[in-house]
């Protein structure tokens, strides 16, 4: 179960070299288990990065563009997940990629941060756990999860009424992010809950909050 959920959290896809002309086929992403050397080098790096963290388990992806191009090579460690203010869980995960022009391994300056609500105890990543773009408090978090739902239905009218967004008004949309006070407008009540959607892109919900609750302001998609 932890290695699915691992597998949910950690794909990672290759970004393709090269231009692609009109009508073209884009080459087929290859990829491959990660060689025993490869391990190696990755432990010994991390371990001498976080000396006092020997519990790290890493799920590495090695990726190419086709037959030809270079392996991309990264590893992601999940910390062990931890219980916030009620049903809040809160998780950090590490990126690293190995440079192969320096023959070393790079990354682990930023920890990202992962929330969501679990009413069972152990706080189990779900497969697509939210990220937490800045700091916000566990009250705000709690809030925010709890009422994403309703405030996504509500902002839909907001989605169709605006032209950059009106096709994707009726998207199967989950949320992916959550940002705080990037409106430009200076304002601390406002979040951004960025939706993605897998056949539509995403679409950016912003919402002010007013005491315990939040109300849709305004949205834009890509």
């Amino acid at each position: 179960m932890r290695a699915a959920l691992l597998a949910g959290l950690l794909l990672v896809g290759a970004a393709q070299s090269g231009a692609v002309h009109a009508g073209a086929v884009p080459a087929a992403v290859e990829t491959r288990a990660p060689a025993e050397a490869e391990i190696k080098s990755f432990h010994a790096y991390y371990q001498k990065r976080f000396p006092d963290n020997h519990s790290a388990q890493p799920a590495f992806a090695v990726t190419r563009a086709g037959a030809g191009a270079p392996w991309q090579l990264t590893a992601t460690v999940l910390m062990a997940p931890r219980r916030g203010l009620k049903l809040l869980c809160r998780m950090q995960r590490i990126d690293f990629a190995y440079a192969p022009d320096k023959g070393e391994w790079r990354g682990g300056e930023r920890a990202r941060q992962f929330v969501w609500l679990d009413r069972a105890s152990g706080c189990v990543p779900p497969a697509r756990p939210v990220e937490l773009l800045q700091r916000m408090p566990d009250t705000e978090l709690v809030g925010v999860l709890a009422q994403q739902g309703k405030l996504l239905d509500k902002a839909r009218l907001l989605l169709a009424g605006n032209t950059g967004c009106a096709r994707q008004r009726a998207a199967p949309f989950e949320l992916h992010a959550i940002d705080v006070g990037a409106t430009g407008e200076g304002s601390e009540d406002m979040v951004a809950l960025v939706y993605r959607s897998a056949r539509d892109g995403d679409a950016t919900i912003w919402a002010r909050r007013t005491g315990a609750d939040y109300d849709a302001w305004n949205a834009n998609c890509r």
